[in-house]
Order: C-alpha cells, then sequence, then structure tokens
C-alpha cells in the first residue's frame, strides 16, 4: 500500500483552517513547519499570531484520495490566492512502528541513569532504569532541554531530598529523581493530560509512595531542595518569586526549555534570590542553574 503526500504553503491566518479542512477529508496526519524565519516561542511575533507568517502544511491520505477534487475544495474554502505553492508525492508503505522505534532507543545519562522504552532491552548493568514510551505528554529524554536537566540529575546527590518537578509532562524529571534517591518528589503540572501521563508512568515503573502529582492549584507544596521546571521562558519569569519561595537556603534550582537567546533575560528574573551560574548551551537550548540565598 502508497501514501499520498500533499504540501501546501499557506499564511497563518488560512494555515489552522487549512488543516481542519484536510482532516475532515480523512487525513491520516496533519502537520505544521515553518517556511518563514520567525519563532514563535518567547516574544520574537505578535502574541495573537498563533503560527509562523509563512506555514507550511503536510499531509498524509489514502492512495485512493481524489486530490483534484480535495484540491478544489480547499482553495474554495479559504480562497485560492491563501494557497501559495503545492506539491503531491507518493509514500511506499514501510515498517513505520519499527522505524520509529528505531529512532527511540535506550538513553544513559552520567553512567547512572537510564531511561528505557518498552520495546528495548533493559540494560544488566546496575543502574538507576525508567522504562518510559512516548505518549501523551513532552519529556522522554530524546529533546536537548530533557536531557540537560537528566544530566544534572544524575551527577546529583538526591539521597533523602525533596523534589519539585514544576511542568512535569511526562513525569520523567520527577520519576528520574525518585530512582536516583530522592526522598520525596511532587509533579505538578496544568495540562490534565500532563498528570495522567505521569500517573501512568509512574505505575508502570511501580513508584507510588515517594511521587504526589496533581494540578499546582491542588496542592500546597513544600518548600524543597531541589526545584526543577523544564518548560517556557514566560512562565519562568512570571514563576521566579514563587519558586524562590518553594526552595530552600543553598537550595539548587534547575531551568530548562529556554533559547539561547532567551538565557540573559531569564537570569535576571531570577537574580534576586538565587546564585545564578553561567548558563550551558546546547545547540539553540539553554540550561540554568542557581542556588537559593
Amino acid at each position: 500500500m502508497s501514501w499520498l503526500q500533499l504540501t501546501l504553503e499557506s499564511d497563518f491566518e488560512s494555515a489552522e483552517q487549512l488543516s481542519e479542512l484536510l482532516e475532515q477529508f480523512a487525513a491520516v496526519s496533519v502537520s505544521l513547519s515553518p517556511v518563514s524565519n520567525e519563532k514563535i516561542f518567547g516574544q520574537a511575533i505578535e502574541k495573537d499570531s498563533l503560527l509562523w507568517q509563512q506555514t507550511r502544511i503536510v499531509a498524509l491520505l489514502h492512495e485512493d484520495t481524489d486530490l483534484d477534487t480535495l484540491l478544489v475544495c480547499l482553495r474554495n474554502r479559504v480562497g485560492a490566492d491563501r494557497i501559495g505553492r503545492h506539491e503531491i508525492s507518493i509514500l511506499e508503505d514501510r515498517d513505520w512502528v519499527g522505524e520509529y522505534r528505531l529512532g527511540h532507543g535506550v538513553k544513559i545519562f552520567a553512567d547512572r541513569l537510564c531511561v528505557c522504552p518498552s520495546w528495548c532491552e533493559i540494560p544488566k548493568d546496575d543502574i538507576a532504569t525508567i522504562i518510559l514510551d512516548p505518549g501523551l505528554a513532552f519529556g522522554t529524554g530524546t529533546h536537548e532541554t530533557t536531557a540537560a536537566c537528566l544530566e544534572w540529575l544524575a551527577q546529583s546527590d538526591l539521597k533523602e531530598k525533596s523534589v519539585i518537578d514544576y511542568g512535569c509532562g511526562s513525569g520523567i524529571l520527577a520519576l528520574a529523581a525518585v530512582k536516583l534517591g530522592a526522598g520525596k518528589v511532587y509533579a505538578v503540572d496544568i495540562d490534565p493530560q500532563a498528570l495522567q501521563a505521569s500517573e501512568e508512568n509512574a505505575k508502570r515503573n511501580e513508584i507510588t509512595d515517594q511521587l504526589v502529582i496533581a494540578h499546582p492549584d491542588d496542592i500546597q507544596l513544600p518548600v524543597v531542595d531541589v526545584l526543577l521546571a523544564n518548560v517556557l521562558l514566560n512562565p519562568l519569569q512570571g514563576l521566579a518569586r514563587h519558586f524562590a519561595d518553594l526552595v530552600k537556603p543553598s537550595g539548587d534550582l534547575v531551568l530548562s526549555g529556554l533559547l539561547s537567546t532567551q538565557a540573559e533575560e531569564c537570569l535576571e528574573a531570577y537574580q534576586s534570590w538565587f546564585n545564578m551560574d553561567q548558563p550551558v548551551f546546547k545547540q539553540e537550548w539553554s540550561f540554568l542553574h542557581g542556588t537559593r540565598r
């Protein structure tokens, strides 16, 4: 079986509508990516611009889809002038699951922590191991921001320490902290899917007693030894004072999810309460660490 791949270019005002229309025409998947250079994270564009000024829409369709009719319908709905170039290609069927799994293997951090998908063999070495598959929420250890936090955790002495994972996503950082000896760990997120994913991953790894998972509005968080937050710049800036209240004197603050160009701006928000180290850069991302005064 083969698949049809339809690639369109449009402006941000029409991209979302085109995506919805393609799904109505039974597209198997629809993805959006930038054609223009501006970033949608942080404050690089107008706050009400949810997509790139020029956006690429890629739809995967069944091979019997009538593309002539589909293109006419799309142009009638959004306007021919809203759709730039389009391209049609044929994709031969492959072992998509097998290829996906090949790209998500075992990851080792500082020779102390292993993140292992369920389809991989667990290393026989005496190493703290998390069983975790890609799922509903962000965080598998593949992204530079998550990997930087896991590397820091694996190099730290967490024995009996209290930890907050603020914006826990899949729960990977909270699970890692427990596996590395933390005494009590609090994983919070405002996204219900993240809380669901964290709970499922905690059960799979048989971690329950040391871990509390909750919406931040539903729990009175204690003052802790370590606070980790792998989120975006705007929430990190807004939470600076709150994080200062949650970290013990001489406690650790770990911030990630920041573009390299955003590091200094974030440092300024925290320097009133924390002694901040120099940023660590990895590709276009930055990692920050500080200790509470």
